[in-house]
């Protein structure tokens, strides 16, 4: 009776995990297949950045706990739209584990973030100020709202009074709303290859640094 209460447990989980990453995959094909098959030659920009300073949602500042956090990462399409304006979407992934009790015990949280995307050109609006940037350096402001998948997962070890251990663990997903603004700036090294920095809220980190393309 227990065996099969477990294997049902199982395969019921191993299913929600399998439809969740499945409408996930279908999501992002939804967002940046589009933006795809509408581009034109130095139509689309693509970045790749790494968040930097977690803050939010996405940093747990546990008491006496030893944090370790996963690499970051963040990989956006955009297309111009009109002047000085683009559209586009973007995924992206976050993680953090807490570990305490000497190790005993560890709670993780995984991130899947997806969401959308629209960036204005700052440098025509500044020229007109006579305060743009010089050497090719460009400006910009963008505003993302989108969601996160969190994935939530705690493990607890004890040793029962034979000193065997026993682990229970607990996991939890929740969808949260994702709403930021950022301030930009990138440079090209050619007309396909430049990097970019981001501050502000919006990329899981409070500064983001990538590269950029142009395709």
């Amino acid at each position: 009776m227990r065996y099969q209460f477990c294997k049902s447990f199982i395969e019921d989980y191993y299913n929600m995990i399998r439809k969740i990453k499945s409408q996930l995959a279908l999501l992002i094909v939804v967002l940046v297949l589009p933006t795809t098959v509408l581009a034109q030659k130095n139509d689309v920009r693509l970045n790749i950045g790494i968040p930097l300073g977690k803050y939010g949602k996405f940093d747990h500042n546990f008491m006496d706990t030893n944090e370790t956090n996963s690499p970051s990462f963040i990989i956006q399409l955009e297309k111009n739209w009109k002047p000085d304006l683009s559209i586009g979407a973007y995924v992206g992934y976050a993680g953090q584990k807490h570990e305490f009790n000497l190790g005993f015990d560890e709670v993780k949280y995984n991130y899947y973030r997806f969401g959308t995307v629209l960036t204005y050109e700052l440098n025509g609006w500044l020229s007109e100020m006579n305060i743009a940037p010089d050497n090719g350096i460009e400006m910009y402001a963008s505003v993302k709202t989108g969601l996160s998948l969190e994935n939530r997962k705690s493990t607890i070890s004890r040793l029962d009074g034979g000193n065997v251990p026993t682990v229970r663990t607990n996991r939890n997903n929740e969808l949260l709303f994702d709403l930021g603004v950022l301030l930009g700036t990138r440079y090209h090294f050619s007309n396909r290859f430049g990097i970019f920095a981001e501050l502000g809220w919006g990329n899981a980190g409070f500064f983001t640094i990538g590269t950029t393309f142009t395709l």
